[in-house]
């Protein structure tokens, strides 16, 4: 099993790694010693102290650029040693198996650059009693089986709602947070974003206006004036209504792509909402600008690593979902102007959820509309945004940067943790 060490420095200016006795006799014949892309000759000695520290020398840290105090594991090849700092990555099943596998293989190499040790694993491969798990990792270009003592900093990419909210899953994350910090732990509470936002001077004016067990007297004051959303307050139901009125009749489309009309909201009520409204909320629709004769909005991506910074940011469209560069929908004035303004608001929501949200936020996705007079709204917020975008070919060179941030706030977590 690959056992986690602690780093502590000594002051010195020979290059000397001193392990634990038992290490001693796996690694004595090393003589280079590595972590990222940079590599050193290096002296091994032993000692008798703590048998989960390992003390480098002054001139080692320095030549490294290694961080005092944090957990490393070792990787014997040949005559090297690598020095990595251990990151792991829960997943629904092992990376081969999914379609975010080349994604994963991305993230590992950009990891090994920075001096990281990425491991991939399901919460099937825990072993509480030993406090180790088994896990994949991308090495020589192939999936490799290690074991390994439990991370201390996890990545949390479950894919949905679903199956994040399946018992086992959450008594596993309970469990790993007892010594690891999990960032990204959950999906956000979609209204409770809401309501925090909604009380917060600084984002508040982005919000739709929104009305939670709305009555039916009020959607229908509300339709006669503009279209509504009706949206269930538990995340996980999949029934959205758009409603519009035209003339005399209600037009509503729902699950996306069905559609029907009715004479009155009553028959709406009827067919859908016998019990009333008291498990949905009622939203403005806004009327957003168009491309191509189909209304966008920007989903932006921020990271954290010592600061929130936007990673990216692109217009999307919902009707084929339909992705494209923000080029070519502004006019270059205009569009510098409204990116800035987009950034800025994206990087003051990040940091309101980072006050007001429970856990450890390491990246945000924002779904910012843009209406006929060039008012901004938020649409959504997401906890784990989606990295289908990176499969596109204009996006693919983002990846990199984007997988940089994430493990910049993996190492600035430990440290902060000490």
């Amino acid at each position: 099993m690959r056992q986690t060490f602690r780093i502590i420095a000594y002051p010195n200016n020979k290059n000397r790694m001193i392990v634990p006795t038992k290490a001693y006799h796996h690694i004595k014949h090393i003589s280079m010693i590595q972590h990222g892309l940079q590599s050193i000759s290096c002296d091994i000695l032993s000692h008798h102290k703590n048998t989960d520290t390992i003390y480098l020398s002054s001139s080692i840290i320095n030549q490294l650029h290694l961080k005092n105090h944090t957990p490393i594991i070792l990787e014997i090849a040949s005559h090297a040693c690598h020095i990595n700092y251990p990151f792991g990555v829960l997943i629904q099943r092992p990376p081969n198996q999914i379609s975010y596998e080349r994604l994963y293989q991305e993230m590992a190499r950009v990891g090994a650059t920075l001096g990281f040790e990425t491991i991939f694993f399901c919460y099937q491969q825990v072993n509480p009693q030993t406090s180790s798990l088994t896990g994949s990792v991308w090495r020589n270009q192939q999936w490799q089986t290690i074991e390994t003592d439990i991370p201390p900093v996890i990545y949390n990419r479950i894919p949905n709602r679903k199956i994040e909210s399946h018992k086992k899953i959450q008594n596993m994350k309970q469990f790993l947070t007892t010594n690891s910090i999990i960032f990204n732990y959950d999906f956000f509470n979609k209204w409770q974003v809401y309501d925090e936002i909604m009380n917060h001077d600084r984002v508040s004016y982005l919000l739709p206006d929104t009305t939670f067990h709305p009555s039916i007297q009020t959607i229908q004051h509300k339709l006669s004036q503009h279209p509504v959303y009706l949206m269930p307050l538990k995340n996980d139901d999949t029934n959205h209504f758009y409603l519009e009125q035209v003339d005399d009749l209600i037009f509503v489309t729902y699950n996306d792509n069905k559609r029907a009309y009715y004479q009155n909201l009553e028959q709406f009520k009827q067919e859908f909402f016998p019990n009333g409204f008291q498990q949905y909320v009622l939203q403005d629709a806004v009327d957003l600008l168009k491309h191509r004769g189909d209304p966008f909005y920007l989903r932006v991506h921020t990271n954290k690593s010592k600061h929130w910074h936007v990673s990216f940011l692109y217009a999307k469209k919902d009707i084929g979902n339909e992705k494209f560069n923000r080029d070519g929908i502004f006019e270059w004035n205009e569009k510098r102007n409204i990116i800035k303004k987009v950034e800025n608001v994206a990087l003051t929501l990040s940091n309101v959820l980072e006050n007001n949200q429970l856990g450890t936020i390491g990246e945000a996705g924002f779904d910012i509309g843009i209406d006929q007079e060039q008012r901004l709204w938020l649409l959504a917020v997401h906890a784990k945004p989606s990295w289908q975008v990176f499969q596109h070919p204009s996006f693919a060179a983002k990846t990199q940067d984007y997988f940089t941030s994430l493990f910049e706030f993996s190492l600035a977590s430990v440290i902060h943790s000490e």
